[in-house]
């Protein structure tokens, strides 16, 4: 299936996480592809801002649009006869076995439920070479809820993905169409509907539906001239609160502002035990003064 093909698509899933590019490719998708086919899907993190999922919630209620979202779980072990320690994911049914020697013999540890979890879980943050936190809370999420929902899919999905090129030199290496991995090959295809849009063109387009982008812009500095008409890209990015790839400032707001404190106190907690900081060079609590 090649993206010529894409009025063969059974369904069209919309990831929305609630920032900009997500809430204007859905936009675009519901212009673009028959509207009973498209249904949206939101990966919960509990790092996001306050009111996110309902966020996502009342943008979809209103262009009716079927939402479904869900939150990654795993289960952390102790191999009993190396020692490894290893998560599994609580929707494997299977009993866990360690992949470093094969044993089943194991013993339980703890839950792992969020990102902050799981960066006291591995004693290191994520980095741009390791981007775990995206691998285990958005994609592999979202890939366990497909298999879990391929009847709902049917047999050619795709699902919309908001990255776009001016972003980051990574993404700017990214095809607008391909193969979805991790998934039964052949069966789902991604697609980057505003891969190659401006930063402008996305708030103008949520203005077009009147659709007031997350508050998190607004709560990180950013001015109505700043969204619908200055043509610069970069700024705040709707992402967790103590997301690494922040710079001082926006951690900063994170910090003293109420919706952010919580995630930014353990946050800072989590950083001291463990003694990795959040970038190289600079502690979490270095930039927060």
């Amino acid at each position: 299936m090649s993206f010529s093909d894409l009025h063969q698509a059974t369904r069209v899933v919309v990831s929305v996480s609630g920032g900009k590019d997500s809430i204007a490719m859905l936009l675009e998708v519901l212009e673009t592809v028959p509207r009973e086919l498209v249904i949206a899907h939101h990966q919960i993190v509990l790092e996001d801002w306050p009111g996110t999922v309902e966020y996502c919630e009342t943008i979809c209620r209103r262009l009716n649009v079927p939402l479904y979202c869900t939150q990654a779980s795993y289960s952390g072990y102790e191999c009993l006869e190396c020692h490894h320690r290893y998560l599994v994911s609580c929707a494997t049914l299977s009993i866990p076995w360690c992949r470093a020697c094969g044993s089943r013999q194991a013993k339980y540890l703890r839950q792992v439920e969020s990102v902050l979890d799981l960066v006291e879980w591995r004693q290191a943050w994520p980095s741009l070479s390791v981007r775990f936190c995206t691998s285990y809370f958005k994609r592999d999420n979202f890939n366990s809820w497909a298999r879990a929902h391929s009847q709902l899919l049917g047999d050619h999905p795709v699902i919309c993905l908001g990255e776009r090129a001016l972003e980051s030199r990574g993404r700017a290496k990214l095809p607008m169409w391909r193969e979805r991995s991790g998934l039964k090959q052949g069966w789902m295809h991604e697609w980057r509907s505003v891969l190659s849009w401006r930063q402008i063109e996305v708030f103008q387009k949520m203005r077009d539906y009147q659709v007031e982008p997350h508050y998190c812009y607004e709560l990180q500095g950013m001015t109505q001239q700043d969204m619908y008409e200055t043509d610069v890209e970069g700024g705040p990015r709707m992402s967790c609160v103590m997301c690494f790839l922040k710079s001082p400032e926006q951690l900063r707001t994170g910090y003293y502002t109420q919706e952010g404190r919580a995630v930014m106190e353990r946050a800072l907690a989590i950083e001291t035990k463990m003694g990795h900081t959040i970038q190289y060079g600079h502690a979490l609590a270095e930039m927060l003064v």
